[in-house]
């Protein structure tokens, strides 16, 4: 996106990103409006009751105040996007119509008052900061009163073109090249906040790429460092069969395509199942369920999660053959893909792990040893999930009625067996 502003208008050249600029400010200066509003209705009233009060009270002078209440009690009574998108354009009736008529109609009293000599740069002044107008619109804010101000001077003989250059010319055009730096350094710092933000947004995405939703959120709530803690989850192991055989022949640009589909598809159903990824190893795929956030009944997650993996991997194997990839393999005598997986619940040790300069979020432990080595089990067992005696014990009732025993196997470092169950 292009920030380059306009250097007459002080506008930015992308319509988009200066209508941005413009609802950002809205949200900072509308309350102020506001309070002017009700500032022009309160000042224009206690002026119509001092003129009553004078008996002054005339077409003339009355005009210019009935004009400065009616405006803003217009405006005062719309509706929040007609404010934001007319305010200002109604407001600068004010300066630019409504006081020049009040120096024509109020001429003769005006111009023999001692101090009207203020009353150019007043306007000036006035008009230029009262109201947070774009560049273009103070100028004329202020110019239009300032130019019609300059006629009351009538008598004032002693002025002559220098000092008149000198005494309000020369301040005028310091207020306009003060307005042009405010305008141009608001919008410069504004584009800046846009990129900023931008780079967070960026950055944030990024995170969530690599990390997932809830633990780039959780690192970034605590600024990157998460405590290792004890926390009993579930961990499940999924590995391709035979992938050595089925990618051996890929070049790797089909390998990468490859692995990318599948694992796109298994992250859906991961997530479906509030599973975090933890790794991605080759084609195995490393899952906690449990962490970094708590999860009620992480052990039946995991499983119907093993369940719809398993459910997707035949619509993919179906997709591969309508798209041929299926060839690599088919061709090696595998008719289509396969997937382990093992489950295995416990305490594990979850946080970062790494060095100082590269960590990753992990879990450690006994647990995650079981899973990997009941993924394994599944070549001696023949089946697809495997998943221990724990997890058995957790399921409910309608995952408990489809569950069968395999076997057992001796764990390395236990010297008594450990169940296999599979779904």
């Amino acid at each position: 996106m292009s920030y380059k502003i306009d250097t007459i208008k002080c506008t930015f050249e992308n319509p988009e990103l200066e209508q941005k600029y413009l609802d950002d400010k809205w949200t900072k200066v509308s309350s102020f409006y506001f309070k002017v509003i009700i500032f022009f209705v309160s000042a224009s009233a206690l002026y119509l009751i001092s003129l009553f009060l004078r008996d002054t009270i005339a077409l003339k002078t009355i005009i210019n105040p009935i004009i400065f209440i009616t405006f803003p009690l217009f405006l005062i009574f719309k509706n929040e996007n007609f404010k934001k998108n007319y305010l200002e354009r109604f407001l600068l009736f004010l300066p630019i119509i409504n006081m020049p008529l009040f120096f024509y109609l109020d001429f003769e009293r005006l111009s023999n008052l001692p101090h009207i000599a203020f009353i150019p740069l007043f306007n000036s002044i006035v008009w230029m900061s009262i109201f947070p107008f774009n560049f273009i619109y103070s100028v004329l804010a202020s110019t239009i009163p300032f130019l019609a101000s300059l006629t009351l001077l009538t008598n004032y003989d002693t002025l002559n073109i220098p000092l008149y250059f000198t005494l309000y010319f020369f301040p005028h055009m310091l207020l306009i090249l003060n307005k042009w730096k405010s305008e141009s350094n608001s919008r410069l710092n504004f584009s800046k906040s846009i990129t900023i933000e931008e780079n967070r947004q960026l950055m944030h995405e990024t995170l969530k790429r690599y990390f997932g939703d809830t633990l780039s959120d959780k690192i970034i709530s605590q600024k990157g460092e998460l405590e290792g803690e004890n926390k009993w989850v579930t961990i499940l192991f999924a590995d391709l069969s035979a992938y050595s055989t089925i990618t051996e022949n890929m070049s790797p640009e089909v390998a990468l395509e490859f692995l990318n589909e599948y694992f796109t598809k298994m992250h859906e159903v991961i997530k479906e199942f509030d599973g975090h990824t933890l790794n991605y190893i080759g084609d195995s795929v490393m899952v906690v369920f449990g962490a970094p956030e708590n999860l009620k009944s992480h052990e039946n997650q995991a499983v119907k999660c093993s369940l719809k993996m398993q459910e997707k991997l035949k619509k993919l194997n179906q997709e591969w053959d309508d798209k041929e990839t299926s060839r690599y393999w088919k061709n090696h005598g595998i008719d289509s893909i396969t997937m382990r997986i093992g489950i295995h619940t416990g305490s594990v040790i979850a946080g970062n792990v790494g060095s100082q300069e590269m960590r990753q979020y992990s879990t450690i432990g006994d647990t995650v040893n079981v899973a990997a080595r009941l993924e394994q089990a599944n070549k001696d067992f023949k089946t697809e999930i495997s998943f221990s005696h724990e997890i058995y014990i957790a399921l409910t009732k309608e995952l408990h009625s489809q569950v069968s025993l395999s076997g057992e196997i001796i764990l390395k470092g236990r010297t008594s067996p450990t169940k296999v169950y599979s779904i």
